[in-house]
């Protein structure tokens, strides 16, 4: 309104100046009344952080001698080679092991033609924790072992071997985390599936036709099939040979195209307990690993902590040899991805 167009005599402009100064003072008044109501609800907002902050859960401690059991536990066994008795056993073993620390546990079955056209059966062992959170984390590795040892030389080629690093590391380290997990009671939710049939792919060399996707029956079957329908998880890591002494991570180069800001925040987590050394800021070329089918399939961002020297463009020196048993096995290294593992969890 503009001031000029409008003609007022004086007892009217004096009424019209005490109501503009009332109107003033009520708009001071609410201001100050909402400036307070801001500041209160800032403080509560203070307060609720406080709150969780004092509530949160500290990250437990990752025993490495609790690792470090499991591995050689699984070795056992013996090779956990699809339709012997050691993977029966194993799978026993595996089941009634993850349901002392988790709530509910399923062992999907299904059926996989390998490339030599043998049938298998499919055991996938699913844990789950916090079931009723729909935000949840998946946390994964192979259990079973390959069914001979191509990679070696002359007359070890065919023979089996313990697998302690090439599966039974990955195992052992996410039993206990679910141990340590157990034992916290955090209000996360996470899965821990271990997966079949994923050592059994085609050499390179076989006289068998070339097969596609010959590898990680297992979570390829469970990726099609998850075990709960409409399965989602924010994101996935997958465990690969992370118990050999003197290993090293880098960051593989198929995570790094599915979900490269896991990645990243994995290793900086790893760096700032102190594991910089071992979880190394290089790239690898991308690897058929488990995570690759989460991936493309289930659509779940997934991660591989994987032993991979770059500079050799290959796995560790005992990979897919009778020499991958115990003796390969340092607790240092299952300590150092187990403690990342359990940060990321604990301290988002």
């Amino acid at each position: 309104m503009r001031k000029n167009t409008i003609t007022v005599n004086s007892t009217s402009r004096m009424t019209s100046s005490l109501k503009s100064i009332a109107a003033m003072l009520l708009v001071s008044v609410f201001f100050l009344c909402s400036c307070g109501s801001d500041k209160k609800s800032d403080n509560n907002e203070d307060q609720t952080e406080k709150t969780e902050n004092t509530t949160r859960i500290p990250t437990p401690s990752f025993n490495a001698d609790s690792a470090y059991a499991f591995v050689k536990k699984q070795v056992d066994f013996g090779p956990r080679i699809p339709g012997t008795k050691a993977h029966a056993e194993c799978a026993l073993w595996l089941e009634q092991k993850l349901k002392s620390y988790f709530p509910e546990v399923v062992v999907q079955k299904g059926t996989a033609t390998t490339f030599d056209q043998k049938k298998f059966e499919i055991k996938n062992i699913v844990g789950s924790y916090n079931s009723q959170n729909s935000k949840r984390i998946l946390l994964c590795a192979h259990w079973d072992t390959r069914p001979f040892a191509d990679r070696d030389e002359g007359g070890n080629l065919n023979k089996v071997f313990d697998g302690a690093n090439d599966g039974g590391s990955g195992v052992g380290a996410l039993l206990e985390i679910a141990r340590q997990i157990s034992i916290a009671k955090p209000d996360m939710g996470v899965d821990i599936i271990f997966f079949d049939l994923e050592d059994y792919g085609r050499p390179d060399d076989s006289p068998y036709p070339e097969m596609q996707d010959s590898w990680c029956l297992g979570s390829q079957y469970w990726a099609r099939n998850p075990h709960k329908s409409g399965y989602f998880a924010q994101y996935g890591i997958l465990l690969d040979m992370v118990g050999a002494k003197g290993a090293v991570f880098p960051k593989e180069g198929a995570s790094m195209v599915y979900a490269p800001t896991i990645v990243e925040k994995v290793w900086k987590t790893a760096e700032r307990l102190g594991y910089g050394a071992q979880f190394i800021n290089l790239q690898s070329n991308p690897i058929t690993d488990d995570h690759i089918y989460v991936n493309q399939i289930a659509n779940i961002p997934c991660i591989n902590i994987i032993h991979y020297d770059v500079n050799e463009s290959d796995f560790f020196s005992h990979h897919h040899r009778v020499s991958d048993n115990m003796d390969q096995i340092d607790p240092a290294t299952l300590k150092m991805v187990g403690q990342t593992v359990l940060e990321m969890l604990f301290n988002p």
